[in-house]
């Protein structure tokens, strides 16, 4: 009887093993899914020799790119950053929530084109320069703040240097 217990335990074992591999695996196929629908909805097309950080036309996809590195240099990005990050461009572009996670998953696919977090923000600030206001350059300011202060509660020191070189970039006085 001892046996067939084990036997049986192992078996249990084995298929919660197994259905928790499958739903991992559903979630990564989801993401890959949405990073593939959003790349289509915003019509990235590829130009030879050329980076998808420079062609951005949406200033939206350019913010959430920059909020999307602020939040990927301290480590992967949590499921708790990358909602926080779809919240802040919903409310910042007046954008519904399924429209903000489409940006969002854009945004998290042209920060994955570039290795460097520092050359990817300094590559998409140059989109907005001139396409934001005064107001418009702070208000993403104070978002990169506080989406790089959800891990650990602050600004790590790279989060800050990055922050500053940021603000420069927009004209703007360092935070």
């Amino acid at each position: 009887m001892h046996i067939l217990l084990a036997v049986l335990g192992i078996a249990v074992g084995i298929g919660v093993w197994l259905w928790r591999a499958r739903i991992a695996a559903n979630a990564v196929v989801e993401t890959a899914d949405d990073i593939r629908a959003a790349v289509r909805r915003f019509g990235y097309h590829r130009k030879s020799k050329a980076s998808p950080l420079d062609g951005i036309d949406d200033a939206r996809l350019a913010a959430a790119g920059i909020l999307v590195a602020f939040a990927n240099m301290d480590g992967a990005l949590s499921r708790e950053e990358i909602a926080a990050v779809a919240a802040e461009c919903a409310q910042a572009f007046e954008a519904e929530a399924a429209e903000a996670e489409q940006i969002v998953a854009y945004g998290r696919w042209l920060i994955q084109q570039s290795a460097n977090m520092d050359e990817a923000i300094r590559r998409l600030a140059r989109n907005l320069e001139t396409k934001l206001t005064a107001s418009e350059k702070q208000e993403l300011l104070a978002m990169a703040e506080r989406i790089a202060a959800i891990e650990d509660g602050g600004l790590s020191g790279a989060q800050r240097y990055s922050l500053d070189l940021l603000a420069r970039q927009l004209g703007q006085s360092g935070t």
